[in-house]
């Protein structure tokens, strides 16, 4: 991931944009129709930012790991984690999953408009395919394909990806070692006069 410095200054007011968190709504909404999330289950967060998804989504499961590559995200995130009563089971680590090692395995990982941010994807959905467990789930919400780039248009130096080609990212994760790929139009961001769609991916852990 990159511009770690962009985020660092942007995580102490991320959380105060209300489309913001009608997005993690919606995403934690959609999350929560397309699995069965049990109590027992130990979830992991890829670019979890401030962590507001994993908070909502935390009654739904045993525990939480939430990673950001940003530190100023990761600071914030153990704040509100604090601040919600939820520290004996979230925590917040600063972690890049394209390039640093986490412990332990998962039964479900999630993650909500951080992978277009990912450069090398292919090594980030190998890396996520490691950390599950056998059976283990994975649900991805982000931008559906911006041929024109407009989303980040007002971000001169954004090298990362306009969005996803469903099929194209369905073959990506099959290529990581995923199965049963299914996508469902999660919610859409309004940004100046234009809507842009949100899917959210499921996907399992390959046999």
């Amino acid at each position: 991931m990159h511009d770690h410095q962009g985020f660092d200054d942007a995580a102490a007011t991320w959380d105060d944009d209300a489309d913001h968190e009608r997005r993690q709504v919606a995403v934690a909404q959609a999350i929560q129709e397309s699995m069965a999330l049990t109590p027992r289950m130990s979830a992991l967060d890829v670019g979890g930012g401030t962590g507001r998804l994993s908070i909502l989504l935390s009654d739904l499961v045993g525990s939480v790991v939430v990673t950001d590559p940003s530190a100023g995200m990761v600071r914030v995130a153990r704040e509100r984690i604090e601040a919600a009563g939820l520290s004996d089971r979230l925590q917040a680590v600063q972690a890049d999953l394209t390039a640093d090692r986490l412990d332990g395995t998962y039964d479900v990982v999630w993650s909500c408009m951080a992978l277009h941010h990912v450069q090398d994807l292919e090594g980030l959905l190998r890396s996520v395919a490691k950390l599950l467990g056998r059976g283990g789930q994975l649900a991805i919400a982000d931008l559906d394909e911006d041929r024109d780039g407009a989303f980040h248009a007002d971000k001169v130096d954004f090298d990362g990806h306009h969005g996803f080609d469903r099929r194209r990212l369905a073959e990506q994760l099959a290529d990581a070692g995923f199965a049963d790929v299914r996508f469902v139009d999660a919610t859409t961001i309004l940004k100046g006069d234009r809507e842009f769609g949100v899917f959210l991916c499921t996907a399992a852990k390959a046999a």
